[in-house]
């Protein structure tokens, strides 16, 4: 192969992954982080689509999708170990497919994806400080040799990328648990009122929280607000 040709290689690769970092840098929801990497690697490749899994507890659950799917996508998941993207996963080894993907010994057929009639599939593991956190997937409708070039692309985007949704996913996840945090408290704070001006039990107090949610269809943390909010203008 010419220099020049590698060194446009390079270059285009490059341009690529600066495209995905700045994706994280842009973006703030993990789902629209994932789907907008699913499209730019969808595009690179000329894939007919992208899938991102990320690893959960020991399923392997699709986060990430180049086009748009029904209601149902965020059902799609698997055991880490089943399909081919749970085996990508437990192995940390990449799996290329150039026809018939379906009729794989290791294939699950999900009968709300259309993508499983797909005949070339390219799985590869996205692996950060020697752990699998995720899977990317590219499948196309006709049949495709992969050559060692694209595979080792695919490769090298999962490796880089793979750091930066470690971190998102923390961040995730810390802001789950703050909420949560955040929420019990006022459920608290609510509880102690009721406690107070009802001369109730903490356990009669909590169960009229959740009484008044159910009756009112909002949410505890919505009621916990709401009784709070009327304590204080009664004041």
């Amino acid at each position: 192969m010419a220099q020049k040709q590698v060194d446009n290689e390079i270059k285009n690769n490059l341009a690529v992954l600066q495209e995905i970092i700045e994706t994280f840098s842009n973006h703030f929801e993990l789902k629209e982080i994932l789907d907008k990497i699913a499209k730019i690697i969808g595009k690179v490749t000329g894939a007919d689509s992208c899938f991102i899994y990320l690893i959960s507890g020991d399923e392997v659950i699709l986060k990430g999708s180049q086009k748009p799917h029904h209601s149902n996508f965020s059902k799609i998941k698997m055991k880490v170990g089943e399909g081919i993207t749970g085996w990508v996963a437990e192995t940390k080894k990449t799996v290329a497919i150039s026809k018939q993907a379906y009729d794989d010994k290791r294939f699950k057929l999900f009968s709300s994806l259309p993508e499983d009639k797909f005949e070339a599939f390219l799985s590869v593991p996205i692996i950060f400080r020697n752990r699998v956190i995720g899977v990317i997937n590219v499948q196309y409708k006709k049949s495709k040799k992969f050559s060692k070039k694209e595979i080792n692309f695919l490769g090298t985007i999962a490796k880089q990328i793979g750091g930066v949704l470690e971190v998102s996913q923390l961040i995730s996840e810390t802001d789950a648990l703050k909420l949560a945090l955040e929420t019990q408290k006022l459920i608290n704070k609510a509880k102690a009122i009721l406690i107070k001006s009802g001369d109730l039990t903490e356990d009669e107090a909590h169960k009229l929280l959740v009484k008044k949610s159910m009756d009112k269809r909002k949410s505890l943390k919505e009621v916990a607000e709401a009784i709070i909010l009327a304590n204080e203008v009664t004041k």
